[in-house]
């Protein structure tokens, strides 16, 4: 099985791709990855993946999407959101208020600036689902959504500080930390350093780790009540089995 993960910025140049082939109960390959990713190229990886994790919102807020249609009807009542409280509950998706309450603080897709990243996924979805891809923003397709801090906490790992230029020796401690926590994931001496020189590579590896996880269905699920608004929304899955449960899914 092969499966993929892109770490999706509102521009290529903040874009990876990796792809990982995961021999079953034989460990595991990085096969490659790809930095500065353009959408032919992370489209064409999900065509060659069983599963696909996209570390990026695949959808926005039910209830922010309504206020935006009543906006622009002019049917907003005065000062009806001059309360924190309400536009808080209208700027996160169930999935982001489920993480909020397990100690994670992921971003509003509504109100922060990775809604740049959320309009190019969606023109992504749109052209996967064009080439005849099963899209489905909770995860039961070809994609997922994926938060590549949350599995890292799951498995033990360090993820909080790892990003950007200032944090360099601990992104280099934390690629340290993946290879002796999962020894049965074979890279070559320039794939390592990649990672260690790019967080946008390394989380593109995570993500392939968490597409591995929901394709042998070890991810946590929405609620019941909570499927048909995950479906609009898009959905977070978080990792239900550690590292070297990922190498055979029986």
């Amino acid at each position: 099985m092969i499966t993929a993960g892109v770490d999706l910025a509102a521009s290529p140049a903040k874009t990876a791709i990796a792809r990982v082939e995961w021999m079953d109960g034989a460990g595991a390959r990085l096969l490659t990855v790809q930095e500065r990713a353009e959408d032919e190229a992370i489209v064409e990886a999900v065509r060659t993946a069983a599963k696909t994790g996209i570390d990026c919102p695949l959808g926005w807020p039910a209830p922010f999407v309504d206020f935006l249609h009543r906006h622009e009807r002019g049917s907003v009542a005065p000062h009806e959101f001059r309360s924190t409280e309400l536009r808080r509950s209208i700027a996160y998706r169930r999935t982001d208020l489920v993480l909020n309450r397990a100690g994670y603080r992921p971003l509003s897709v509504s109100a922060d600036r990775i809604g740049h990243a959320a309009m190019r996924a969606a023109g992504l979805l749109a052209a996967l689902a064009q080439d005849g891809h099963d899209v489905d923003r909770a995860g039961r397709g070809a994609v997922v959504e994926v938060y590549p801090a949350g599995a890292l906490h799951y498995w033990g790992l360090a993820w909080r500080v790892y990003k950007g230029n200032s944090h360099t020796d601990q992104r280099h401690q934390l690629v340290q930390a993946l290879v002796v926590a999962a020894p049965w994931l074979e890279m070559s001496v320039d794939q390592v350093d990649r990672l260690r020189h790019s967080d946008d590579a390394f989380d593109a590896v995570i993500a392939a780790f968490v597409a591995r996880a929901a394709a042998i269905g070890a991810v946590g699920r929405p609620d019941p009540a909570d499927e048909v608004l995950a479906a609009r929304e898009g959905w977070i899955a978080l990792p239900t089995t550690p590292l070297d449960g990922l190498l055979d899914p029986h």
